[in-house]
C-alpha cells in the first residue's frame, strides 16, 4: 500500500509541467527570503507576475540556462535592488531589450544593457530616496543609486545576474557611490551604471575605488558580500574588547568608522564573541573603532596599518572629553586618469554622444515644454501635475509645498487628492510627505477608521495598538501607513513614520526628528513614543548653542550626534539648509542627553584633521560649546572639492584598475 502511494506522488509530481513546478518553488524562495514590507505592501499576484517574467527570461535568453540556481535566485529572481518602490520594470525592459539581445554573448549582451540604460537615464545629484526603475527611465535622470537600481533591473530583466555595489563613504573625499556587478560566463564583473565602456571591468571610478575602505553588496537574503578586495588591497583589522581587569567582553558592539561628511560613519559594526573578538576586512586608512558594553563605551584609533587593537570601554554616560586627530586615507597605484575629456574618437565615444542625443530627442518629445515652472521640474509626470492644478483646490498650494522635487516626478494623481484631505496645520508641518518613504494614499483611509484624538491620545492608542517588530526587514524599508495599520506591527522606523503620519491624518502638527522619532505637537509641547532606553524625562529639553562661522554648512563642516545606547548617533539635518547653523547659532532645543560635537578640516590628498568634543546637554539649561576646526596649509576651500561623483559624472576613463 505505502509503495502505491508513494509511486502514485511520484509519478504525479512528474507529471507537473517543468514551468508550474518552477514557479512554485521560486515563489516560495522569495517569500522565505522577503523583507516584511514587501510583503505586506505587494500582493501575491505581483510576485507571482516577477516570477513568470524571470523565468520567461531564464527560458528564453541564449545564457538563461548557465546561471547557476544560486546565482539565479539571488540575483536574476528577486525584483528589489535597494530601497526603491517595486514597479511592473521587468516586463517593460524585457519587451524592449530582448529583440536587441539576440545573437550576442553574455559579455557582449551585458555591455549592450548598459548601452541602452544610457539611452535613457544620465547622472543628475538628488534627495536619497530611491526613485523606482520606470521612474527613472521615464524621468531620463538619476542619481548612483538610482542609475545602479536602474541598471541592475534592467540586465536581471534579460536573465543576466546583477547587483548593486556600493562604497558607503570614500576615504579620501566626502562622497559615496554605487555602481554594478553582473555575472558573466562564471565570473562576477563590474560595469558604472548608465555609463557604457567599450570592456567591462572599467569605469571613471576604478581609481577612487582603488582607494576604498569598504565596498558591499547583499545577496537577496540580507548576506553583506564584502568585494573590497575586487577594487583595493586590504587587511583584516582584528579587535579584542576587554575590561579594566583584562577579561574578554563579550556581545560588545564594534563599530569600525570611517571619517566622511564631518562624521564618523560607520562602515561596519559587529559584536564580540565569547573571547571578546571582532573583526573586519577593510583598506589601508586610518579608522575609528567605537565600542560599547555594559552600559560603557571606549574609542581609539586604528591607523592604515594596524591589524590588532585591543580597547577596553571605559567612558560612562556623562563624560566629557575632547580628542584631534589625523585621519590618513589609503594611496593608490594606479595613476588618476584625466576625466576633463571624453574620448569621441573610439566607436565606444561616438555610441555615447549618438546614445546622448536619443536621451535628448526623448526629453525633448516627453517632457514639458512651456514656461510653468512645477511643470518644468515634474519632467515626464508633467500631465498628471498639470490635471492636478487645473482642478484649483484651494488647498493645492500648500500641497506642493510639503513635496519635493523629485515627488513632483513621481507623485500620483490619488496621493495628491488624498493629502487635499489634509487640514492646514496638518500640511503646514509636512503633508502626506514624512521622510524617503513611498508615497501612498493613507489620509481619507485613516480618517475612515480612526476617532478624533487629541495628541496624547495618540501617542496611547499607537504605543497600545502597533507592536514592534524589528526582524526580517535588513534594508530598513518603511511598511506603507495603511500597511501598519492593518497589519498593526511593524518595525521601529515604521512605526515612527506611522505616527507622524496618523497625527498628521488627524490634524496635528506632527514630524520626525534628526534621530527620526515622531514627534507630535499638545500646544506647544511636542510628544514622543515612550522610550524605555532614555533616562530623562519624556520630553525633556535643553538648548545648544555653537559658535559655527555662519558659512559653514551642516555636514560640511561640522555635524552633532546624540550618544544612543553608548553610540553615537548624527542628527541628520539638510545638509543645503543655511537655517541649520542659524539655528544652531541662535540657540537650538534638543533633548536632554549626551552628545559629540565633530569638525573636520579635509586637505589636498584626502587627508583630514579632525576635533571632537563629547558634553551633556541639561534639561532647562542652555549649553554654550566652542567650535574649533583646524586648519594646515594643505587645507581645502570645501570638503567638496575633491567629489569625484558629480565632477566625472559624464566623463570616460581609459584606466583599468586590473
Amino acid at each position: 500500500m505505502k509503495r502505491t502511494m508513494l509511486a502514485a506522488f511520484v509519478f504525479a509530481a512528474m507529471s507537473l509541467p517543468l514551468s508550474a513546478q518552477t514557479e512554485a518553488e521560486s515563489l516560495a524562495f522569495l517569500y522565505k527570503n522577503m523583507s516584511t514590507p514587501d510583503s505586506v505592501d505587494y500582493p501575491k499576484s505581483y510576485w507571482q507576475k516577477q516570477v513568470r517574467m524571470a523565468l520567461k527570461a531564464r527560458s528564453q535568453m541564449a545564457w538563461g540556462r548557465s546561471v547557476p540556481r544560486w546565482e539565479f535566485e539571488h540575483f536574476v529572481l528577486p525584483v528589489r535592488v535597494n530601497n526603491e518602490a517595486l514597479d511592473d520594470a521587468r516586463e517593460i525592459i524585457y519587451k524592449e531589450l530582448a529583440p536587441r539581445l539576440k545573437g550576442l554573448t553574455m559579455e557582449q549582451a551585458a555591455l549592450e544593457v548598459n548601452h541602452w540604460c544610457h539611452e535613457k537615464v544620465s547622472y543628475r545629484p538628488s534627495d536619497g530616496r530611491t526613485s523606482a526603475p520606470l521612474a527613472t527611465m521615464r524621468n531620463s535622470i538619476g542619481r548612483c543609486g538610482e542609475e545602479s537600481t536602474f541598471t541592475v533591473s534592467a540586465l536581471r530583466a534579460v536573465g543576466i545576474p546583477a547587483r548593486q555595489v556600493y562604497c558607503p563613504r570614500w576615504a579620501h573625499t566626502d562622497d559615496n557611490h554605487a555602481w554594478v556587478e553582473v555575472w558573466v560566463d562564471g565570473k562576477w564583473r563590474f560595469m558604472g551604471a548608465c555609463e557604457p565602456e567599450a570592456t567591462l571591468d572599467k569605469g571613471w571610478f576604478n581609481w577612487a575605488a582603488s582607494r576604498a575602505m569598504l565596498i558591499r553588496g547583499y545577496d537577496y537574503e540580507g548576506h553583506e558580500i564584502a568585494t573590497t578586495a575586487t577594487y583595493a588591497p586590504t587587511k583584516t583589522l582584528r579587535v579584542r574588547v576587554v575590561d579594566a581587569q583584562g577579561a574578554p567582553i563579550a556581545n560588545a558592539t564594534v563599530d569600525f568608522r570611517l571619517y566622511n561628511y564631518s562624521e564618523f560613519y560607520p562602515l561596519s559594526t559587529v559584536t564580540t564573541d565569547a573571547e571578546g573578538r571582532a573583526a573586519f576586512t577593510t583598506g589601508y586608512g586610518d579608522l575609528q573603532v567605537w565600542v560599547s558594553a555594559k552600559g560603557k563605551y571606549g574609542v581609539k584609533k586604528a591607523d592604515g596599518y594596524t591589524t590588532e587593537l585591543t580597547i577596553t570601554p571605559c567612558y560612562q554616560p556623562g563624560s566629557a572629553w575632547v580628542e584631534e586627530y589625523d585621519w590618513h586615507v589609503p594611496t593608490t597605484v594606479l595613476e588618476e586618469p584625466d576625466r576633463s575629456i571624453v574620448d569621441t574618437v573610439s566607436a565606444n565615444g561616438r555610441r555615447l554622444v549618438a546614445e546622448d542625443k536619443i536621451r535628448t530627442a526623448y526629453q525633448q518629445a516627453a517632457f514639458y515644454q512651456g514656461d510653468n515652472e512645477v511643470l518644468k521640474k515634474a519632467r515626464s509626470n508633467w500631465r498628471v501635475m498639470d490635471k492636478f492644478l487645473k482642478e484649483k483646490n484651494p488647498k493645492a498650494s500648500m500641497v506642493l509645498q510639503g513635496l519635493s522635487e523629485k515627488d513632483l516626478r513621481d507623485v500620483t494623481l490619488d496621493v495628491l487628492h488624498d493629502a487635499c484631505l489634509l487640514n492646514d496645520e496638518a500640511l503646514r508641518s509636512g503633508g502626506v510627505r514624512v521622510s524617503t518613504e513611498h508615497l501612498r494614499p493613507f489620509v481619507g483611509y485613516l480618517q475612515k477608521r480612526l476617532p478624533k484624538l487629541t495628541a496624547q491620545q495618540w501617542i496611547a492608542w499607537v504605543e497600545k495598538h502597533i507592536q514592534v517588530d524589528n526582524a526580517n526587514n535588513p534594508k530598513q524599508l518603511f511598511v506603507s501607513v495603511v500597511g501598519v495599520y492593518n497589519r498593526r506591527k511593524c518595525d521601529a522606523r515604521s512605526r515612527e513614520l506611522f505616527t507622524v503620519a496618523g497625527a498628521r491624518a488627524l490634524g496635528m502638527r506632527a514630524m520626525l526628528d534628526p534621530l527620526g522619532k515622531a514627534m507630535v505637537a499638545d500646544g506647544d509641547t511636542w510628544l514622543r513614543l515612550a522610550d524605555q532606553q532614555n533616562a530623562e524625562p519624556q520630553g525633556a529639553q535643553g538648548v545648544l548653542k555653537l559658535d559655527v562661522p555662519a558659512q559653514v554648512m551642516y555636514y560640511h563642516g561640522y555635524t552633532i550626534s546624540q550618544l544612543v545606547d553608548g553610540r553615537p548617533m548624527p542628527l541628520d539635518y539638510a545638509d543645503d539648509d543655511p537655517t541649520v547653523t542659524e539655528k544652531f547659532r541662535k540657540g537650538l532645543n534638543l533633548p536632554a542627553g549626551d552628545y559629540l560635537l565633530t569638525t573636520g578640516t579635509r586637505l589636498k590628498g584626502g587627508d583630514v584633521l579632525t576635533h571632537s568634543v563629547m558634553f551633556s546637554l541639561k534639561a532647562g539649561q542652555t549649553t554654550e560649546v566652542p567650535v574649533y576646526f583646524r586648519t594646515s596649509s594643505r587645507s581645502v576651500k570645501s570638503d567638496l572639492q575633491l567629489d569625484d561623483s558629480e565632477k566625472n559624472a559624464s566623463a570616460t576613463s581609459v584606466q583599468s584598475a586590473q
